[in-house]
């Protein structure tokens, strides 16, 4: 077997150079075990940093939907404007105080989103606001929390009307009846 002579590679090996050459390898192949060892205890150390640093942000928002029935019509599954619907957001980040506020926000026919009314503090797991579509066509609704959204399915919304809007006192209470 053919050894280096690693004298002329480096100086202050002098130690190294007087061994006889059965400990020279051993030393060398030391060497090399715990410098590869090293190395790959570095790269598992960076690669767990990685991943720690990539870890889903702590706002998340799992999912928006409309929580009011559609309504009653000669259509299902069709929301009617004028008529007032829950919409509600399940977050992840939320506290008695101090969790990010929750935005809704609203787009009819594809459009930009606009705001859906005032950011909503996130207090429970549900954090809900209020939607009235005044006029019909399709929509999208999406609550974000520290950039982190949801978006609702398309929402079908025709023209509705709410029986109990006016000073009679009808049997359907809260209800909408949607003329699709």
């Amino acid at each position: 077997m053919k050894y280096l002579n690693l004298r002329s590679r480096s100086s202050g090996c002098d130690r190294f150079n007087e061994m006889p050459r059965e400990n020279q390898h051993m030393a060398v192949s030391k060497t090399r075990r715990t410098r590869i060892l090293g190395a790959a205890t570095a790269f598992i150390g960076v690669g767990a940093a990685g991943l720690v640093m990539a870890a889903p942000a702590s706002a998340d928002v799992s999912k928006v939907e409309i929580t009011t029935p559609s309504g009653y019509g000669s259509t299902i599954g069709q929301y009617g404007t004028t008529c007032a619907y829950d919409v509600a957001a399940t977050v992840d980040n939320y506290a008695s105080s101090g969790a990010p506020q929750v935005t809704f926000t609203v787009s009819k026919d594809g459009g930009a989103f606009a705001p859906l009314g005032a950011a909503v503090d996130a207090t429970s797991e549900v954090v809900t606001t209020e939607w009235t579509p005044t006029t019909p066509g399709t929509y999208k609704i999406r609550a974000t929390q520290e950039g982190v959204s949801a978006t609702t399915a398309n929402l079908s919304v025709a023209q509705g009307f709410s029986p109990n809007s006016g000073s009679v006192e009808l049997p359907l209470t809260d209800a909408c009846i949607v003329l699709g």
